[in-house]
C-alpha cells in the first residue's frame, strides 16, 4: 500500500510537467493551476501507482480533463488575435508606462512574458482536440501511437489532428512572427506597448521562469515546433506546489496561494 509520503513524492515530481502542459493548453497561469488541481484532487491512488508510468497516467488524466473542460471550440480566432495585437503599427517601448514605471529591468521580463503569452494564445486559436495533439507530440515528444493511447483515441484520428495543428500553426505564424523570420512584421519590442495597453500581457507573478538570456538571442526558428520548444516552461511557486500536493492527498483545507506581480 502506498503511504501518503510516497504519494506526495510521486505527485510532487510530476507537477512541473503537468503545470507546464496545462499552461500551453489554456494560456493562463491561474487557469493552469486550476486544471492541475482538478486532475490530481483526491487522485485514485490504486490506479496511479498501478500504472506502468504513473507520471504519464497523470498527464493523460490532465489532458483529457482539460479537453473536456474546454469543449470543442477554440478559445478565440486568429482574426481576433490579429485585431488585438496587430491593429496598430508597431510602437517604441515607453519606459514610463505602467507596469514598467521607469524600471528598465522589467522590460526583458515583459518581453519574455509576451513571447510566451503570444505563442500560447496562437495555440488557443486551435480547437482543444487539435491543440492537444501538437502539445503532446511536438512539445512533449510522445510518438503518435503513444499520444493516442494517452488521450484515449484512435491513432488514425490523432494523426489527422496533428497534421491539422501543424498546418494551421505554420500558415499563421510563418508570415507574421519575427522569431521565425526577422523580416516578418510582428516582433515583440514593437508590440509590447499595445500588449500592455490591452492587458494582453502583464508583469508575471515571479521571475523564476524568466531566463537570464535575452528573449530573442536565438536564431530564427523556421520549424514551428522547435520555436515552441524553446519557450521556458512556466513554474509554480513552492507554496502553490505544496497546495497541489495537499489537494492530491485530499487536504481540502489547503487553498491555493494567491499570486501577486513580481516587484523585481
Amino acid at each position: 500500500m502506498t503511504s501518503p509520503t510516497e504519494l506526495a513524492s510521486l505527485v510532487r515530481a510530476a507537477i512541473p510537467r503537468l503545470y507546464a502542459f496545462a499552461y500551453v493548453m489554456c494560456g493562463a497561469r491561474e487557469g493552469a493551476f486550476v486544471h492541475v488541481r482538478e486532475a490530481i484532487r483526491n487522485v485514485d491512488v490504486e490506479a496511479l501507482t498501478g500504472a506502468a508510468r504513473p507520471a504519464d497516467w497523470l498527464l493523460g488524466r490532465l489532458a483529457r480533463g482539460i479537453e473536456d473542460a474546454l469543449g470543442r471550440k477554440a478559445d478565440h480566432s486568429f482574426v481576433i488575435l490579429d485585431n488585438l495585437l496587430r491593429s496598430d503599427e508597431t510602437q517604441p517601448i515607453d519606459p514610463g508606462k505602467s507596469p514598467i514605471d521607469g524600471d528598465l529591468s522589467r522590460v526583458p521580463v515583459l518581453l519574455w512574458e509576451l513571447k510566451r503569452t503570444c505563442l500560447a494564445s496562437v495555440l488557443g486559436a486551435l480547437p482543444p482536440g487539435v491543440r492537444v495533439s501538437f502539445v503532446v507530440t511536438d512539445l512533449l515528444g510522445f510518438p503518435p501511437a503513444a499520444a493516442a493511447e494517452l488521450l484515449g483515441i484512435k491513432e488514425s484520428a490523432f494523426r489527422v489532428r496533428l497534421t491539422r495543428a501543424r498546418r494551421r500553426l505554420e500558415d499563421y505564424l510563418a508570415p507574421r512572427c519575427g522569431h521565425i523570420d526577422r523580416h516578418n512584421p510582428c516582433y515583440c519590442e514593437g508590440r509590447l506597448t499595445l500588449a500592455l495597453e490591452t492587458d494582453f500581457v502583464k508583469l508575471p507573478p515571479h521571475t523564476a521562469d524568466i531566463p537570464a538570456a535575452a528573449y530573442n538571442d536565438e536564431p530564427e526558428h523556421r520549424d514551428i515546433a522547435e520555436l515552441y520548444r524553446t519557450l521556458p516552461p512556466v513554474q509554480l511557486t513552492p507554496e502553490q506546489t505544496d497546495a497541489l500536493v495537499a489537494a492530491a492527498l485530499g487536504d481540502e483545507a489547503v487553498a491555493a496561494p494567491e499570486e501577486s506581480p513580481t516587484e523585481e
